[in-house]
């Protein structure tokens, strides 16, 4: 009645120390299983991990799974490259980007352990923004006696601050609320007990308008470049629409693809659509019989028309300055605009409201009180205006003042200073005052430019088709869903911002080019199987003659 017995235990099973025979007849304890065995059978190598303690991740693929792909057995032996990984060199790159690491590593380190050396003293910020200001002010190449000097005086030329250093220390600009603290101890002895943190920030808690002064330089050495860029980019708009309504090749195949698409839709090329878009001529090449499209078609009629005449050739030639616009994002370009119309904002808020806080400071040695002048006045010697005539004089009367070295080219360069803020010195006031005229003329000059560019641009995309009625209903309805008044939205329903309509346009415009090259090289190397659709003899197609109305049917020969 009793059951078969247990079967063996395996050598090793069990506690305590099993003795057992391996192969060979060898004594000894089995091998522990890895944990991960590497695929194929093959055992884990001592010493196989990561060599740089990082791994790539990717899918590798099963030996049997590479036959067919490039890392066959058999490609691999047809591998005549001499090229290999120099493990040895690969080592060391990476143990020298891991020791500039660690470099850099060390001087963070430092910098936050200066920034925190001086822990005691009253402490009238938090810890955290303590540590971040410490951290700006101590990579900052000037002291902070020449921070507040320069800052104090607008001397936007100076070159111990970038404008990436002037954009950091807005950062670190005390708040209404920090300031307030700071300058409770303005006083030695209340500033002696403050941490080293709120010593260096104080300067800033006691200068007027801080964080506006800072802004004003930042607009003083973008103003030129923004300014420059943005008319540069409306220019080119300019002459891709000037491009686009004066090229005869374009609109050549837009008149026959409306007589061919309209006798396809009507059988009669005088019924139908009276103008297409341009995103119209990219279907043509869908309407097809077997591997000849109407596109094919339109194509055929244009070589058959004038055979010596390459459409495809003056297209590309004539539309150069549209397709140098295919990057073109009309969004940022007005984005840009109204950065630098809130930038004149700035400067005459300043202006009108606070001008008599930038009083003081010593002029620049370089350039004695005055009116903004070249640098050629400067050579000239000639005596500037007193430094307490401040009565407010108009652009014209400024340029008029102007100076300019014969040597530059004469009258050419005569308003240039009128486009370079930093041309301007003076008195901190003085220099506020006249930045404002400067700015204040750009900022005409380019809605001036923009209004110019807005009205050319919708001439275009009607001309094309595009913007018209319902152009208008959609910005009308983006206003209407800004209850608040969204400056966008209303700008573009009144027709004072760039229709993002000409994106569009200029992406289907090169869409149409690049399909059309396509279907124009394929009826040209094969021209003969046309001509017979024409009732052309392939000897004796002509060029001369005008080209018939698409589907007008068969010509005799």
């Amino acid at each position: 009645g009793k059951g078969p017995p247990p079967p063996p235990k395996a050598p090793g099973a069990g506690g305590g120390k099993a003795e057992g025979k391996g192969e060979g007849g060898k004594a000894g304890a089995p091998k522990p299983k890895a944990k991960f065995a590497p695929k194929g059978g093959a055992q884990a190598k001592e010493g196989s991990a990561a060599p740089f303690h990082k791994k790539l991740y990717w899918k590798p693929l099963d030996i049997h799974d590479s036959e067919g792909t490039i890392f066959s057995a058999e490609n691999r032996e047809r591998r005549s490259s001499n090229v290999n990984i120099d493990t040895e060199a690969l080592a060391r790159m990476f143990e020298a980007e891991k020791e500039k690491g660690n470099s850099d590593r060390r001087k963070s380190s430092g910098l936050l352990s200066k920034a925190q050396r001086k822990m005691e003293g009253t402490k009238l910020l938090s810890d955290h923004r303590a540590r971040n200001i410490a951290i700006i002010f101590r990579r900052l190449p000037v002291t902070t006696a020449d921070l507040i000097d320069m800052l104090t005086n607008l001397t936007w030329e100076s070159q111990g601050l970038s404008t990436d250093d002037l954009e950091q220390i807005l950062e670190v600009i005390p708040t209404k609320e920090e300031g307030e603290k700071l300058r409770e101890h303005r006083g030695p002895e209340a500033r002696a007990k403050l941490r080293d943190v709120e010593q260096m920030v104080l300067p800033l808690a006691l200068l007027n308008r801080s964080a506006a002064r800072v802004r004003v330089l930042c607009i003083a050495r973008g103003s030129k470049s923004m300014f420059g860029s943005t008319m540069r980019s409306l220019a080119a708009i300019r002459v891709a629409c000037g491009a686009i309504q004066r090229s005869a090749a374009l609109q050549e195949v837009m008149w026959l693809a409306l007589d061919l698409g309209n006798f396809i839709n009507h059988g009669d090329s005088s019924k139908g659509a009276k103008a297409i878009t341009i995103g119209s001529l990219v279907t043509l090449k869908d309407f097809k019989t077997g591997k000849m499209s109407s596109l094919h078609f339109l194509c055929a009629c244009l070589l058959r028309g004038e055979p010596n005449r390459d459409f495809h050739g003056e297209l590309m030639q004539e539309l150069r300055a549209a397709f140098s616009l295919q990057n073109l994002q009309i969004v940022a370009l007005q984005s840009q605009a109204r950065n630098f119309q809130r930038d004149f904002e700035v400067v005459k808020a300043e202006c009108g409201n606070f001008l008599h806080e930038y009083t003081g400071g010593p002029a620049p040695e370089a350039s004695p009180q005055g009116s903004p002048r070249t640098d050629a006045t400067l050579k000239s010697g000639k005596e500037s205006p007193s430094a307490d005539d401040d009565e407010p004089r108009s652009l014209e009367d400024e340029e008029d003042d102007s100076e300019v070295d014969d040597t530059t080219g004469g009258g050419a360069d005569s308003a240039r200073f009128v486009e370079d803020v930093m041309k301007i010195r003076g008195s901190p006031g003085r220099r506020l005052k006249n930045m404002l005229r400067v700015v204040e003329k750009l900022c005409k000059l380019m809605r001036e430019d923009l209004d110019t560019t807005i009205v050319q641009v919708q001439k275009t995309l009607k001309f094309c088709g595009m913007g018209g009625p319902s152009a208008a209903i959609a910005a009308a309805k983006a206003a209407a869903g800004h209850p608040h008044g969204s400056p966008a939205a209303a700008a573009a329903a009144s027709g004072k911002e760039l229709p993002q309509d000409l994106e569009v346009l200029l992406t289907q415009l090169a869409e149409f080019c690049k399909v059309f090259k396509q279907h124009w090289e394929d009826v040209k190397s094969d021209m003969a199987s046309y001509q017979q659709f024409f009732g052309d003899p392939p000897s004796t197609a002509s060029g001369r003659r005008p080209p018939q109305p698409a589907g007008s049917g068969a010509r005799a020969a």
